[in-house]
């Protein structure tokens, strides 16, 4: 709406002889609030860039105008920083200006510039959502790095947490299969019960060999996210 309104006075503006007069000063003043503005808000940057580019166009010929081609970049512009449909709002409300104001004038030249103006229409749209989409998912892959990162950290600290307590019932289990090995049969203990320590510490070997090598898989994948 706000978007449509300033269209609409910029066009009125430019057809008051008296206003008309001072096209130059007001696209100065609105020049040095644009900086003013670019940096701390969006919209009315974008609002009154706008203004600008219509106010030079219609003080320089209208679709004659030499500089025309800015209002090609303005739908861009406006997809981009606004909303696809504001392109399409934008542009359809420019066009019936246009049309209003040239219906009884209209050239080849003219109507060859009104064509572009509504076929650059639908190229803006598409770009805006393409450039949107690209965003979105740059994001995601974004969020999704760093959901991998900090599963990657908790998982070192676990290993970390995890890893001497292993090595430390390894330790005891190998120490006592050496002792009951070394006793032979003066220690009265079951075979199976002994077999099931020697499986026990197989099995405990095996563990603290995956969880190093864990470590190290975790530790390369880190080096590489942190280098990219």
């Amino acid at each position: 709406m706000v978007l449509a309104i300033s269209i609409i006075l910029t066009w009125l503006w430019t057809l008051t002889p008296v206003l008309n007069l001072y096209n130059l000063q007001l696209t100065g003043l609105l020049t040095l609030i644009y900086f003013a503005f670019k940096k701390r808000s969006r919209f009315p940057s974008t609002l009154i860039l706008n203004i600008i580019c219509l106010l030079l166009i219609f003080s320089t010929g209208g679709l004659s105008s030499p500089l025309f081609f800015l209002l090609d970049l303005l739908l861009i512009a406006l997809a981009l920083l606004f909303e696809p449909k504001q392109a399409v709002i934008a542009s359809f409300l420019i066009v019936s200006l246009f049309l209003i104001q040239n219906y009884s004038t209209l050239d080849t030249s003219k109507i060859i510039n009104l064509l572009s103006l509504v076929l650059m229409t639908p190229v803006a749209v598409i770009f805006s959502k393409n450039y949107l989409e690209n965003l979105q998912n740059r994001g995601r892959i974004q969020l999704l790095e760093e959901v991998v990162q900090e599963e990657e950290n908790e998982s070192l600290l676990w290993i970390s947490k995890t890893k001497p307590s292993i090595a430390s019932v390894l330790n005891s289990t190998t120490d006592l299969i050496m002792y009951f090995n070394s006793k032979g049969r003066e220690l009265l203990i079951a075979t199976p019960v002994l077999e099931k320590l020697k499986s026990i510490q197989s099995d405990l070997i095996t563990l603290y060999t995956s969880t190093s090598s864990l470590e190290k898989s975790l530790e390369a994948e880190s080096d590489k996210v942190r280098v990219s």
